[in-house]
C-alpha cells in the first residue's frame, strides 16, 4: 500500500502538467482507447496547461503593478488576485484528491445510472475538476482525505441531479436535443437562477419586462468580440491604474496603458485557445467512456452530459459575457467587504450563464439582474475562499504569482457550493451527517422523476403506436374499399 502511496504522489509532484497527461493516457488506455492516440490526448492536456499558465504569468506580471496603484490611489483593499479557471483546475487536479476524483467520478455516474437516479452520461471528465476542487478546498481545511472525497461526491450528485432536471430547458432553449450540461459552475448557479426567476414573476411591472435577445445582440457588435473587449478593459485597467501616477511622465503613462490594453486582449483571445487544446486531449477519454456506457445503457434515454461551452453560442450567452465584464470590475470597487479584483477570470464568465439562461428561457433582462445576483455573491465568497484557495495551491505545488499573498478564482472559487461545504464542515460532524442524508434524498427524489418521466414517455410511446396501428388499419380498410368498387366496377361494365 505504501509503495502505491508512494507513487502516486510522486505523480502528483511532477505538476499538473506532466501528472496530467500521464494520468489521461492511463485512462485511455484502460478503456481501451490504442495507445498512440491516448496519448496524444494526454500530450495535448499538459500543452494547454503550459500555455494556460503562460499566459496567467504574463497578464500578471503587467497587471500587477497597475493593482498595486490603485490599491494605493483609491484605497482600494483588493488584495485577492484572480488566477483564473485553468490555475483553479491545475489546483484542483494537482491534488490526491483530485487525482482520485477522476476514477471515483465515473465510478459515481455508473452507479447512479445503474440505479436509475441519473439519465445523464456525464462524458465531459474534465470537468470533474470542479468536484476535485471542492474536495482540495475541504481538504485544506481538514487534512482529511476520506472527507474531502465525500463531499466532492455530494458535489457531484446535486450537480448530475441539476443536470437531469435542466435537460428539457437545455434542449428547448438551447436547442441542443439529447445533451444536458453536469458542469459544476453551470449547474452550480441553476437554483438562484430559478428562485430569482420565480421572484420576478410575482412583481408587478418586472415580469412585464422582456427583451429580444436577438436583438440586443446585434447592437452590440465588434464589442462582444474578445479581441476588442480584452482591449477596452485592459486600457481601463491601465487608466486606473497608472493615469494618476504623479512620478510616471505623460509618454510612460501611455505606454503602460497601451500595453496594459493589448496584453489583456491578448490573453482573453489566447486563453479560450489554449483551453480548447487542453479539451481536445480530453477527447479521446470522453469518447471511449461514451461508447461503453451507451452499449451498456442501450435501450434507455440517456443524455449525453458535456462541458456548457456547447450552450455558449446562445445571444443571450454572449451578450452577458460581454456586459457582465465593466459590471463585475464595478462591483469589486463599491461592494463593502469585497476584497477580490476579478482579471484572468473575466474570460470565462460565458460558462456560468449558459443553463442560467435555460432558466429564464432566454429572456434578457432576468439573465441580466441574475448575473449582477450571482457575480456580486461570487466576490465575496471569492474573498471568504481566497485563504483556502492559496493553501490548496500551495498543497499542488502550484506556482503563486510573485506579490501575490491570496489567490482565487471567478470561477470555482467563487462557487456557492464549495464556500458551502467548507461552512457545513466548520459547524461540525452533525451538519456533515445531514448534508450527506439530503444528499442521498435528493438523488431518490430525481430517481422517483425519472421512473415517473420513463413511464409518461412508454405511455406516450404506446399512444404513439396505437395511432400508427390505426392510421395502418384506415390505410388497410381503404384499400380494401377501393379494391371492392374496382371489383364492382369491372362487373358491371362485363354484364353491361
Amino acid at each position: 500500500m505504501s509503495v502505491i502511496t508512494n507513487a502516486i504522489q510522486f505523480i502528483i509532484d511532477l505538476g499538473p502538467t506532466v501528472m496530467m497527461p500521464i494520468l489521461i493516457t492511463l485512462i485511455g488506455v484502460c478503456i481501451r482507447v490504442p495507445f498512440l492516440r491516448a496519448l496524444k490526448g494526454g500530450l495535448l492536456v499538459g500543452i494547454g496547461f503550459i500555455g494556460l499558465n503562460a499566459t496567467v504569468t504574463i497578464l500578471t506580471d503587467v497587471v500587477q503593478p497597475a493593482v498595486d496603484n490603485m490599491v494605493k490611489l483609491f484605497g482600494l483593499n483588493l488584495t485577492v488576485i484572480d488566477v483564473g479557471w485553468p490555475s483553479a483546475s491545475a489546483i484542483a487536479f494537482g491534488t490526491a484528491v483530485g487525482v482520485t476524483m477522476i476514477p471515483l467520478g465515473i465510478l459515481i455516474n455508473v452507479i447512479m445510472l445503474l440505479t436509475k437516479s441519473t439519465k445523464t452520461v456525464d462524458v465531459d471528465i474534465w470537468d470533474f475538476w470542479h468536484f476535485a476542487f471542492s474536495g482540495s478546498i475541504v481538504y485544506a481545511l481538514t487534512h482529511n482525505m476520506f472527507l474531502s472525497l465525500i463531499l466532492a461526491s455530494v458535489n457531484m450528485v446535486v450537480i448530475m441531479v441539476i443536470a437531469d432536471r435542466m435537460a428539457k430547458a437545455t434542449e428547448e432553449v438551447l436547442g441542443l436535443p439529447g445533451i444536458t450540461f453536469p458542469h459544476g459552475l453551470a449547474a452550480s448557479f441553476v437554483p438562484i437562477a430559478w428562485v430569482m426567476d420565480k421572484a420576478i414573476d410575482k412583481v408587478p411591472g418586472l415580469n412585464k419586462i422582456h427583451l429580444d435577445e436577438k436583438t440586443i445582440n446585434k447592437k452590440m457588435g465588434l464589442f462582444g468580440d474578445p479581441a476588442i473587449l480584452g482591449l477596452i478593459v485592459g486600457v481601463l485597467l491601465g487608466v486606473a491604474g497608472f493615469a494618476f501616477m504623479p512620478e510616471l511622465s505623460v509618454s510612460e503613462k501611455i505606454s503602460q496603458i497601451l500595453v496594459m490594453g493589448v496584453t489583456v486582449s491578448a490573453v482573453l483571445v489566447i486563453t479560450p485557445k489554449m483551453a480548447a487544446i487542453l479539451m481536445e486531449g480530453i477527447i479521446p477519454v470522453s469518447e471511449g467512456i461514451q461508447a461503453i456506457i451507451q452499449k451498456k445503457f442501450a435501450g434507455r434515454k440517456v443524455y449525453i452530459g458535456l462541458d456548457c461551452a456547447a450552450g455558449i453560442g446562445h445571444p443571450v450567452v454572449l451578450a452577458m459575457s460581454v456586459l457582465m465584464v465593466p459590471v463585475t470590475l464595478l462591483l469589486a470597487i463599491v461592494l463593502p467587504g469585497n476584497e477580490f479584483l476579478p482579471l484572468v477570470g473575466l474570460c470565462g464568465i460565458c460558462f456560468q450563464f449558459p443553463l442560467i439562461v435555460a432558466v429564464t428561457k432566454g429572456d434578457f433582462f432576468r439573465t441580466f439582474l441574475i448575473g449582477i445576483v450571482v457575480m456580486g455573491g461570487g466576490l465575496m465568497i471569492g474573498t471568504s475562499l481566497a485563504p483556502l484557495f492559496t493553501s490548496a495551491a500551495a498543497a499542488s505545488h502550484f506556482p503563486i504569482p510573485e506579490g501575490a499573498t491570496l489567490i482565487s478564482s471567478i470561477d470555482y472559487g467563487s462557487n456557492p457550493i464549495p464556500w458551502l461545504l467548507v461552512h457545513v464542515v466548520n459547524n461540525g460532524w452533525i451538519w456533515i451527517a445531514l448534508l450527506i442524508v439530503a444528499t442521498l434524498g435528493l438523488a431518490m427524489w430525481n430517481r422517483k422523476k425519472i421512473l415517473e418521466e420513463e413511464k409518461l414517455d412508454a405511455a406516450a410511446d404506446a399512444e404513439k403506436q396505437k395511432q400508427r396501428e390505426a392510421r395502418r388499419a384506415a390505410r388497410k380498410a381503404a384499400a380494401k374499399q377501393t379494391a371492392l368498387e374496382e371489383t364492382e366496377l369491372e362487373t358491371g361494365l362485363q354484364d353491361a
